[in-house]
């Protein structure tokens, strides 16, 4: 296109040298018609009619009827020859343009389909990420029941591992031989040992489960940070930029006739 640019204006050029060329040509012929006329109109009585002596001796002619036709008739071939010139250009910067705006056409469409086909892909994966932060916020609630059942049924515990363990140490006052190694004492051991380990169960249960709360909510910051970016390159692409390319300029006005 910037060839066909380079070549218009040289075209130009010459076109102006050409037109230059006839407007020189006609206003000289101008001149040469109006001293013939001139000449032609002087009579014997004509009042500025004189002597000029030696004046047949001088030939200030530069040109013969057939150079001076040759050269009027060189100007007229060379305009008709820039005007078919310009013609070619014409119709070869018309086909230019229809091809450059069937092009642009092309583009632009191709253009509109890539971006419906990526906001299609953005919201689907949109959709999902929503969906899986539905299933994380349903996790996270379901592990704080369980944290919370779980710290409930601690607190049960405590209570009664308590009551052994205090059983237990008041019958280590018991004097002289009644300290026996009975049943009760052998049951209450046992309920201690029993009590305790169910306990140290629970507490080992709490911290996974906080541990897995805990990774539930990093799981749920980063599907929250996900969305928020597929939410900003949807509000780009779909509200922003297709919204600016609801309209395109005509061919016409493409090709630059309107």
């Amino acid at each position: 296109m910037r060839r066909l640019a380079q070549r218009i204006d040289i075209q130009m050029r010459d076109n102006r040298d050409a037109q230059h060329a006839l407007e020189r040509d006609l206003e000289d012929k101008n001149s040469a018609q109006f001293i013939d006329e001139k000449c032609f109109n002087l009579r014997n009585t004509s009042d500025c009619i004189s002597y000029f002596h030696g004046v047949e001796k001088v030939d200030g002619t530069i040109s013969v009827p057939e150079t001076w036709a040759k050269f009027s008739n060189d100007n007229i071939r060379h305009s008709q020859n820039m005007r078919a010139n310009s013609i070619r250009l014409q119709e070869e910067a018309k086909n230019l343009f229809e091809t450059l705006s069937d092009q642009m056409w092309k583009q632009f469409t191709d253009t509109n389909l890539a971006f419906n086909a990526r906001i299609s892909e953005v919201t689907d994966v949109k959709n999902k990420l929503q969906m899986q932060l539905a299933k994380t916020l349903q996790e996270i609630f379901q592990v704080e029941n369980t944290i919370l059942m779980l710290e409930r049924s601690i607190m049960a515990k405590e209570c009664p591992l308590k009551l052994a363990q205090t059983r237990l140490e008041c019958r280590t006052r018991r004097p002289n031989v009644e300290l026996c190694r009975d049943v009760p004492q052998f049951k209450l051991v046992n309920e201690v040992c029993t009590i305790d380990d169910t306990l140290q169960t629970l507490k080992l249960r709490l911290r996974e489960t906080q541990d897995t709360l805990q990774l539930l909510v990093m799981t749920k910051c980063r599907l929250e940070h996900d969305l928020a970016i597929k939410a900003n390159t949807l509000c780009i692409d779909k509200e922003k930029c297709m919204s600016m390319r609801k309209t395109f300029p005509s061919t016409p006005r493409l090709v630059g006739y309107t």
